[in-house]
């Protein structure tokens, strides 16, 4: 009998339980031993200031935006300089559980000098000095254009695969496609590489106005059901910190309701969302509509303003602040004289 079929089982003797249990998360929902991660996003999003983030976390094992993390050892494959990791490393501090390979090749690796790589890393988790092995990005130790040749892709991810299989979690920084792409979809080049990893991230700003500055989403598509499909998070380049933000739109609103409340004292009259737009001041970023849109009945639900209207196209709410008349309006009585009982 041929070794492969001799190998064969039912598909009944194949434990779900089993499979789900023997999980080992490094960061909880996003890196785990035995797979291996994409994180894509645009140039200059913080891919790698998230990546160092997390590598801190790996030290003692503490949480990172609110999921949990494993103590582990690291391996960073980059094509930035190491004095450009000696600028970040003054502001982010890392410990000595992460290892750092600087531009190892001069140019792009042939297959031979890539399996070397990838064998040295199998020997590290051997040894137990290594639980991850990121390569930041992809696209610079891969032969020619082979990210769009899918036979020659995945010929140089296959030793990843085998790297994967004894243990290790990998994780892959990558660039985006140039046109708009679905959620889960927008990695550069061929189909094969989405195909080929288990977890795929794409990381995003989350909003355009200034309050959304150091916010971030990540987005993800996953094998494993306890992969979140969204998370945001903030990050304060003062400190270097990292935190979960439960309901970003929250915060969003409140950090400007000051300057909606303020374009909303100067109306005399009720003004539709679109009206209270075009009233925003030329020195800040403007909201898009459908945000207004959502601060504005936000703040009617929680009665800081008045509405009018049907909400139809041609009956739209209309905002105002409240005034000291409301209450006897809304009576259906004369405000009564200053003096009288």
């Amino acid at each position: 009998m041929l070794p492969i079929t001799s190998n064969r089982i039912p598909m009944t003797d194949v434990s779900q339980s089993e499979s789900r249990s023997s999980v080992s998360w490094l960061w909880h929902g996003y890196l785990a031993a035995g797979n291996v991660t994409l994180l894509t996003s645009q140039w200059k999003t913080g891919k790698t200031t998230l990546l160092t983030g997390l590598l801190q976390q790996m030290e003692r094992g503490e949480s990172f935006v609110g999921r949990p993390v494993r103590a582990g050892r690291a391996l960073v494959v980059s094509e930035e300089s190491r004095a450009h990791w000696a600028d970040r490393l003054m502001r982010m501090r890392l410990g000595p559980n992460v290892d750092l390979l600087a531009r190892p090749f001069r140019g792009r690796p042939s297959v031979d000098e890539w399996n070397t790589l990838i064998d040295e890393a199998g020997q590290l988790h051997e040894q137990g000095e290594l639980d991850l092995l990121v390569i930041d990005p992809l696209a610079s130790f891969l032969p020619g254009r082979c990210e769009s040749d899918a036979a020659t892709l995945l010929e140089m991810l296959q030793p990843l695969h085998r790297l994967a299989n004894e243990g290790v979690a990998v994780l892959l920084l990558h660039h985006p496609r140039k046109k708009p792409s679905e959620p889960g979809c927008s990695a550069r080049g061929s189909g094969a590489l989405l195909g080929f990893v288990d977890i795929v991230l794409e990381l995003a700003r989350y909003g355009k106005l200034k309050s959304d500055h150091c916010r971030r989403r990540l987005i993800a598509q996953s094998r494993k059901p306890e992969t979140p499909d969204r998370l945001a998070f903030e990050w304060d380049p003062a400190s270097g910190r990292f935190r979960e933000l439960a309901d970003p739109q929250t915060s969003q609103f409140e950090e400007n309701w000051g300057q909606l409340s303020r374009i909303l004292e100067r109306r005399r009259v009720t003004a539709t969302h679109r009206e209270l737009l075009m009233d925003w001041p030329a020195d800040a970023e403007p909201p898009s509509a459908s945000i207004l849109y959502e601060w504005l009945n936000r703040a009617f639900a929680q009665k800081r303003v008045l509405r009018e209207g049907n909400g139809t196209k041609g009956s739209p709410w209309r905002y105002r602040l409240k005034n000291e008349d409301d209450e006897y309006h809304d009576r259906y009585r004369l405000r009564p004289l200053a003096g009288d009982d």
